[in-house]
């Protein structure tokens, strides 16, 4: 099934009196070794729209591509690398008519130390090929996207540490625990589109097809969107603050980061437990998060604190990752409805 044959059409045949029968395409049911007798399973999205057909016993086959890098910079390298990992493939192959550059070669290397269960496991001067031994069932969604939140939380906390006190070697150590939150991230939308392929990995992975499974890859982007903020929190603690703050302005960014640590955290909650409660509970953490940001930031210009460029760039940035939250709540709202037939009802018509 390529190109146009993505969307094929067939005619509903009757079979008895009451029931309707569609036939596969050959080609899939080749690919997944379909015999007479087998079981498929057939899912309903969530308004009852569309049915998505999977074998009860799919092919296990390891996926395989192939890079060529006769035309590619070192960096284009790696991101193919990073790309083709978080597609799910079980094998990716680097291949060159010359032999492969020494920087080639280093950005190969250091993708997989940035990927987690990514290993070489043949190579030549002219190819190397990596296997990735990720199992899906060795991971659930829910308990990676709480160690994402956790991480992001650390690495935001120690910048602001490092901001409060001055301490650039603490700052560059923050920045420091951004390649871990990168790696769970990876790993994460790894087993999101793998999911989305298999759709009965849903309960290994405790995600449910449709919505569920696009709502914490939204989430998780915006936790990964956070941390990229506080490593720009932790930049101007290392660069631009020399002594530390004073303790009004030490308090005005203390309560701004506690006030925002506490809706990001009961938002990420009401994701992985979409509770219509916790929803409206987290909902009532940013409102707190605003009032007390709009107080800091008004002190802040009375007091007019040098250097205040640069404070002032750190409330805005507790702003932006408090828009990220509030994406995450439109997720946790949408699965709070969903789980909640009480507050909302689906109509047809």
């Amino acid at each position: 099934m390529k190109g146009d044959d993505q969307q094929i059409r067939r005619k509903a045949q009757q079979l008895g009196s009451s029931t309707l029968a569609v036939t596969v395409p050959a080609e899939w049911a080749h690919r997944h070794e379909l015999m007479k007798g087998d079981e498929l399973i057939v899912q309903r999205d969530e308004n009852g729209n569309s049915l998505l057909v999977t074998p009860a016993q799919p092919a296990l086959t390891e996926t395989e591509t192939t890079i060529s890098a006769d035309t590619m910079s070192a960096d284009a390298l790696s991101r193919a690398v990073v790309t083709q990992y978080v597609l799910g493939r079980g094998f990716i192959r680097i291949e060159a008519e010359e032999a492969l550059t020494a920087a080639q070669y280093d950005a190969v290397l250091d993708a997989e130390r940035r990927l987690m269960g990514l290993g070489i496991v043949e190579e030549s001067a002219t190819h190397i090929t990596i296997r990735c031994s990720v199992d899906p069932d060795d991971f659930d969604l829910p308990t990676l996207f709480g160690r994402l939140g956790r991480t992001e939380a650390t690495i935001r906390s120690s910048a602001v540490d490092a901001l409060l006190t001055a301490d650039p070697e603490a700052a560059r150590r923050a920045q420091n625990r951004s390649p871990q939150l990168e790696k769970l991230f990876s790993l994460f939308l790894r087993l999101v589109f793998t999911t989305y392929r298999n759709p009965q990995l849903n309960q290994a992975v405790g995600v449910g097809s449709g919505f569920p499974l696009i709502g914490y890859r939204s989430a998780a982007q915006d936790i990964s969107l956070m941390a990229g903020i506080a490593d720009e929190l932790a930049m101007i603690a290392a660069d631009e603050i020399r002594e530390p703050l004073d303790d009004t302005v030490a308090e005005g960014i203390t309560s701004v980061h506690e006030s925002l640590d506490a809706a990001a955290e009961t938002v990420r909650d009401a994701v992985i437990d979409p509770e219509y409660s916790q929803v409206t509970t987290a909902r009532k953490r940013l409102t707190q998060f605003h009032e007390v940001s709009t107080a800091a930031i008004d002190q802040l210009e009375a007091a007019r604190p040098e250097p205040l460029l640069a404070l002032h760039r750190c409330h805005l940035l507790f702003e932006r990752s408090a828009r990220h939250t509030e994406d995450t709540l439109d997720v946790a709202t949408h699965l709070a409805f969903r789980e909640s037939p009480d507050v909302v009802t689906q109509n047809g018509h």
